[in-house]
């Protein structure tokens, strides 16, 4: 039987495992630190729709951090699922582990095609306080310190783009619906919209989103690498 030098040095052996035990220690904490820090400070999403084309265009990529769950108007925003499934800890845990290492495009427990069954980006148009009404697919908002209903574009601090185009008047797709009647939002709602607003799904056919629903806010778009750039 072959035999090696360890077999006979104590001191080597010793050496060794412990070589072994700082090398296991260092690649645990780097999981772990990368870990915690997808999960609590910054991590990816990809787009699966083109609900928000075009400023953000499906299969682009960007970053979310769940640090601000209180976004301001004109912010992207990332929200659970709306269909209150709910998952074991163990799917929890195998999924978060699937989407790290396929770069979230594969997540095998409870992802479904259903718009509620998906967590999904859309912009933040109504706060808390504010009265909403739409007219040919622009929100108008009034805020509880001003009567005055201005356009989403001149309530918003960031600018950006929607994708609106004519439809027949008998289309009536989902997410289509170009005007709406005033309501008020109540403490705790958000009035979401996709940027596509023919196309997306969105506060037009859910009604208002709880802070709850917000898992994060969108704070970088790095794929492709052409539309990198920071909101």
């Amino acid at each position: 039987m072959k035999q090696s030098v360890y077999d006979y040095s104590f001191e080597m052996k010793r050496a060794r495992n412990h070589r072994l035990g700082i090398t296991f220690g260092l690649i645990v904490s780097v999981v772990f630190f990368i870990t915690m820090f997808l999960n609590f400070i910054l991590f990816p999403v990809l787009v699966r729709s083109d609900a928000m084309d075009s400023d953000i265009p499906k299969n682009s990529a960007v970053f979310v951090t769940p640090l601000d769950r209180n976004p301001e108007r004109g912010d992207v925003v990332y929200l659970s699922r709306l269909d209150d499934e709910k998952l074991g800890a163990g799917q929890v845990v195998i999924n978060k582990l699937c989407e790290f290492f396929t770069l979230q495009q594969f997540c095998p427990f409870g992802y479904t095609n259903r718009m509620s069954g998906k967590p999904v980006l859309r912009r933040v148009i109504g706060l808390p306080g504010d009265t909403v009404r739409i007219k040919d697919y622009v929100a108008y908002v009034k805020t509880p310190e001003d009567n005055t209903f201005l356009s989403e574009y001149e309530r918003s601090k960031k600018g950006y783009n929607t994708h609106i185009y004519s439809v027949p008047a008998e289309w009536d797709g989902l997410g289509s619906i170009g005007d709406c009647d005033e309501f008020t939002l109540k403490d705790g709602e958000y009035f979401v919209l996709a940027d596509n607003r023919i196309e997306g799904s969105d506060s037009r056919v859910w009604g208002p989103v709880s802070g709850s629903r917000i898992r994060g806010k969108v704070v970088m778009e790095y794929f492709p690498f052409k539309k990198f750039r920071f909101f």
